[in-house]
């Protein structure tokens, strides 16, 4: 299964009700294929996470592995028309990986984007930071951080329909950030990242990301990032002293001062003294006369109950009797994700030893009875 990404599905294989067509891409630790369901005849991103062969599955990366439902469970309770929307999700036994199904998002990365075209004009720019303002905003009411806003995170549909992906580690505000280690404490990309997100990933609120997504903003104006370095550290170093970022008129003199004021607002580095909600962003924006901008906040009462939707799978499927709780995985807080872990890992054990006991006891007979036959 591991003999790389690419191979865990072939095209034409079919999973869970979905025929793979092709593979969209692959990281470190996971990959994301194509896929067609065949009942409603439409397109899917099936994404799954690999961690190391089934043999090795005690010794997973248990903080990788809740990032990973963190996403399916964030992107399942928070709606909107610029975040990618998580379908199903669950625990494949037989192929030994976490899967999510989340909407295909046909088009291109911000990133691509940028690289293509060089600079985007203002207009263009100023719309897909009011669509990304506009999920963030949605995202701020329900008290959730992206903490990972950059161009890769940013696709752009041939319609101009923005999407945001990869709520893999978002946290709620006021929730202990289960998922800082001692060896990895700062999430997020680091050109993008605040100052206080660089210091301290738990310390952290809607503000990292508005800090986030102006660095976006004046990437997209000037068609490079104001901190880049191939050596991470010095970019931390460039973030965390006092020099405020570039005013972006230094770099391209043609844009308009309204818009510089709102990047420097954005960026500034004090967030005390940064625009503090993605409402005010989109406010501004309003103001200088991009009127194309729409608010499309969501009230609480959306958020999605706790009970699982028609079709979701639990984390725990496949495995024995205790895996068919009606309890949601996805609906319970971090810190009991590593109890559903710890169980199936328990179980995991438990029937290994009930394998490797009949196994021995299959070879004792054998020997019992050569004794017997030959004597």
């Amino acid at each position: 299964m591991n003999d790389g990404l690419e191979t865990i599905f072939q095209p034409g294989e079919v999973f869970h009700g979905y025929v793979v067509k092709k593979l969209l891409g692959a990281g470190a630790g996971g990959a994301v294929y194509l896929v067609h369901h065949e009942i409603l005849d439409s397109l899917f991103a099936l994404k799954v996470l690999i961690y190391g062969s089934q043999s090795d599955e005690e010794a997973a990366d248990e903080a990788y592995i809740k990032r990973f439902l963190r996403e399916a469970r964030l992107a399942s309770r928070i709606r909107h028309p610029n975040l990618v929307s998580v379908h199903d999700c669950g625990y494949d036994d037989y192929k030994g990986l976490y899967y999510l199904v989340m909407d295909y998002v046909p088009g291109v990365s911000l990133r691509d984007m940028i690289a293509l075209e060089g600079r985007i004009p203002a207009e263009r720019a100023a719309d897909i930071v009011s669509q990304v303002a506009s999920a963030l905003e949605a995202a701020q009411a329900f008290k959730v951080v992206h903490r990972d806003i950059k161009p890769e995170n940013i696709l752009v549909q041939p319609d101009g329909r923005v999407k945001l992906v990869d709520l893999g580690i978002a946290k709620a505000q006021n929730v202990g950030d289960t998922l800082e280690t001692s060896a990895d404490s700062v999430f997020g990309t680091p050109s993008y990242i605040s100052p206080e997100q660089a210091q301290c990933s738990a310390n952290v609120d809607a503000r990292a990301d508005i800090y986030s997504l102006g660095i976006v903003f004046f990437e997209m104006l000037t068609g490079k990032c104001p901190y880049s370095d191939s050596n991470p550290a010095v970019v931390i170093t460039q973030i965390l002293s006092e020099e405020q970022v570039p005013d972006v008129r230094d770099v391209v003199p043609g844009v308009s001062p309204g818009l510089a004021v709102l990047i420097r607002r954005m960026t500034v580095k004090d967030r005390m003294r940064r625009i503090d909600t993605f409402s005010a962003v989109l406010d501004e924006l309003c103001k200088l006369g991009f009127g194309n901008v729409k608010r499309q906040a969501l009230p609480t009462e959306y958020v999605a109950p706790p009970s699982p939707s028609v079709g979701m799978k639990t984390l725990l499927e496949g495995l024995d009797g205790a895996s068919k709780s009606s309890v949601d995985p996805l609906a319970m807080p971090d810190d009991d994700v590593r109890s559903f872990l710890d169980k199936k890992t328990m179980i995991r054990r438990r029937q290994a030893i009930v394998r490797w006991t009949l196994i021995a006891l299959g070879a004792i007979g054998a020997f019992l009875v050569a004794l017997i036959v030959f004597q």
